[in-house]
């Protein structure tokens, strides 16, 4: 049996059935809290606040759940694309977890190997994660109020454990080829220049296709290779 069929079989074939049942699964559990007010106590919302909240929601989340998937998968593979949209996290933990493991082992993004490793590393942190908020929680939970408050030292650290993270990961990307990073770069800066408040969640898609036009053209003019 080839390599590539074993990869297959033993692999994709079973992550996707398993990956399909988990989150159809999911999809259903999300209906319980609200069958429960309906079928229990009688509460339903009225129609005309219904209607204009699914469309608000739907106009928003209908887009991104197209777009994710294709921008991420490439990095975090089947397996770990599966574990993330189940489980949530995916900018601030899976993504980094599956781009840091796949660079120490020295797996190539989309590759069999690749695969295989971001998805063991996506499995570890959902792991180490729960673990790590379970016991957190127990422990500092009669903190977590104090610790949390508006302008403590805490809450201001918190707030910019996303920008050091993303900074850490670009920089990570940018040494290995500093001519792709520099028209999303100056994108980026245009788009908060004009515009600083702008949700982060907006400027994703655009960016993701500014990223790829322009490394697609610097290869096609061979200013860049694999």
């Amino acid at each position: 049996m080839s390599r590539e069929s074993i990869y297959r079989n033993d692999f994709i074939i079973p992550v996707e059935k398993t990956g399909k049942y988990t989150l159809l699964i999911a999809v259903a559990c999300l209906f319980i809290p609200g069958l429960y007010l309906l079928l229990f106590h009688g509460l339903f919302p009225p129609m005309g606040a219904l209607i204009r909240s699914l469309i608000g929601i739907w106009s928003f989340a209908i887009v991104f759940s197209i777009l994710e998937p294709i921008i991420y998968f490439s990095l975090i593979g089947f397996g770990g694309t599966y574990m993330s949209f189940l489980s949530g996290n995916l900018l601030n933990l899976r993504f980094p977890i599956s781009v840091t493991v796949q660079e120490v082992v020295g797996t190539k993004e989309g590759s069999p190997e690749g695969e295989i490793v971001s998805t063991l590393g996506v499995a570890g942190s959902l792991i180490a994660s729960q673990l790590v908020l379970t016991v957190g929680v127990l422990v500092f939970r009669q903190l977590l109020g104090d610790l949390d408050a508006a302008g403590s030292s805490v809450s201001v650290a918190l707030d910019n454990v996303l920008p050091a993270l993303y900074g850490a990961l670009a920089a990570m990307f940018l040494f290995k080829s500093l001519k792709l990073g520099i028209v999303p770069i100056v994108a980026g800066i245009a788009i908060a220049l004009v515009n600083k408040g702008i949700p982060t969640s907006y400027i994703i898609a655009p960016m993701v296709v500014i990223s790829v036009l322009s490394a697609r053209y610097m290869y096609k003019k061979g200013w860049v290779k694999e």
